[in-house]
């Protein structure tokens, strides 16, 4: 039975990345190795997965990571995004995986993903979920504002499946 997953700012090559979030790597392509190797622990080939901004640094890593991991990836841009921008217009996506709009709504588990945070969104009365992927501490998960951060950084670097998320949030 397929799963769907959630995660954000991979940052797949970017050097960068190691200083500004702290991880715990020695390099860049160590950084991007274990993360590949973390999202195929858990992720299946049946799988969905919902990257919520900042996937790769560039073209030529985005291409490759995409086609190393596992599952079909529905992209919702972030602000370093551009990699996958270029692949999508040159028709280099991998089968499966497209460019979702910048703000999707899971109806199953109502909750909406998207990579900014939100302070209004249309089922935001209905009392769903917001499920964001920007990366800063300050927006942290948050189950009295309904808010669940899906950045990599504060999930051991690896995809969590919504549905337990929803779970583990619902019980407050």
């Amino acid at each position: 039975m397929s799963k769907t997953f959630v995660t954000s700012n991979l940052q797949l090559g970017r050097p960068g990345a190691i200083k500004k979030y702290k991880r715990d790597y020695t390099n860049v392509d160590e950084m991007t190795e274990s993360l590949i190797r973390k999202w195929n622990e858990i992720v299946t080939v049946d799988d969905t997965v919902y990257h919520l901004g900042n996937f790769a640094w560039d073209p030529r890593t985005a291409q490759s990571a995409m086609l190393a991991l596992n599952g079909t990836i529905k992209f919702v841009l972030g602000e370093h995004d551009e990699a996958i921008q270029v692949l999508d217009s040159k028709g280099m996506l991998r089968p499966g995986c497209e460019i979702v709009k910048c703000i999707e709504e899971d109806k199953d588990n109502e909750a909406v993903l998207s990579y900014w945070p939100l302070s209004y969104w249309p089922n935001k009365p209905k009392k769903w979920y917001s499920i964001i992927g920007f990366p800063q501490k300050s927006f942290k998960s948050d189950p009295n504002k309904k808010v669940i951060n899906a950045s990599t950084d504060f999930w051991s670097h690896k995809p969590q499946e919504l549905e337990k998320l929803m779970g583990i949030f619902n019980d407050f």
